[in-house]
């Protein structure tokens, strides 16, 4: 990995390229896309914003005739990696100013709550709004139909899911940048970093109570907000247990359980290790531990 990041940094062109390259092969298989968007974080956090202007502007500029060239997928315009750009730069350029990945996530909770709000203001309707634009995105997926997101009750949260998984995205999107530029220029660094991720309190009753306000509003909206919100204590769940692994000098291995209920069990283990989180904010369960070195 030392020397894909170090090949990147190597010139401009080659970043364009890259973030343009994956971008597309995002197209079919969408984790690139957050690949994609690490190559533009990673110049955000090094050369600041101005390199980081030039690059996107080059990578979407080939991105988007290439995409032209491609077969049309329905209910997906333009390339997703785009969607991920956008609110990489105010989150890289935080990271970059305060060295907090805990003050880059409260910007992000800041823009997807305003991203969700926008949504339930300007479509009026967001269950509507997704039951149409599912009944485009699955007219190729052999037999997928929107009633089968409507039985399982998910269409009815679909809105929140999106911005949930949008918000987790580009969280692991900066901070692949932020491990690229740790190897590259500080060994270590990233480690130490993340291992003190911590939200503060305050932050906790702000969450809380955007949450409760919006259920006299709305309840899906209410359940948006609250998609948000545990996708943003879902990494401060993640470094807590990181910091105990390393406090009790345990095998990083100790982790896979957990990254794997993630991935296959995620109904019943995303909430948990969010609620983990959010205590961490109000208890301060690394408070003990002696000082960790970087994984």
């Amino acid at each position: 990995m030392q020397e894909f990041a170090a090949f990147i940094m190597a010139g401009r062109w080659r970043a364009v390229v890259l973030a343009a390259l994956f971008a597309l092969v995002g197209v079919y298989f969408l984790p690139m896309v957050i690949v994609s968007a690490a190559v533009v974080g990673l110049v955000l956090l090094r050369r600041g914003l101005g390199e980081g202007l030039l690059i996107a502007a080059g990578a979407a500029l080939l991105t988007w005739g290439l995409f032209r060239l491609l077969p049309p997928r329905p209910g997906f315009p333009f390339p997703l990696a785009f969607a991920l750009w956008l609110p990489l730069f105010p989150v890289a350029l935080t990271l970059r100013r305060t060295r907090s990945q805990g003050s880059a996530l409260m910007v992000l909770w800041l823009l997807m709550s305003g991203y969700v709000v926008a949504m339930h203001l300007i479509t009026g309707d967001v269950v509507a709004f997704w039951r149409d634009w599912l009944a485009r995105a699955v007219t190729n997926v052999k037999g997928a139909t929107v009633y089968g997101f409507e039985a399982e009750g998910t269409l009815r949260l679909m809105n929140g899911l999106v911005a949930m998984f949008y918000t987790l995205c580009v969280t692991a999107s900066l901070l692949l940048a932020r491990w690229w530029q740790s190897i590259l220029y500080h060994p270590g660094g990233f480690g130490e970093e993340f291992l003190r991720l911590r939200l503060p309190r305050w932050f906790v009753a702000l969450v809380v109570a955007v949450v409760w306000g919006a259920g006299y509003v709305d309840r899906i909206l209410m359940a948006d907000l609250l998609l948000v919100g545990a996708a943003v204590y879902l990494f401060q769940g993640l470094a807590v247990l990181h910091a105990l692994v390393a406090w009790h000098g345990a095998s990083g291995l100790w982790m896979l359980p957990v990254y794997g209920l993630l991935l296959f069990l995620p109904q019943y283990s995303f909430l948990g290790v969010a609620l983990l989180g959010m205590l961490d904010s109000l208890a301060d369960f690394r408070a003990k531990a002696p000082p960790a070195g970087g994984e």
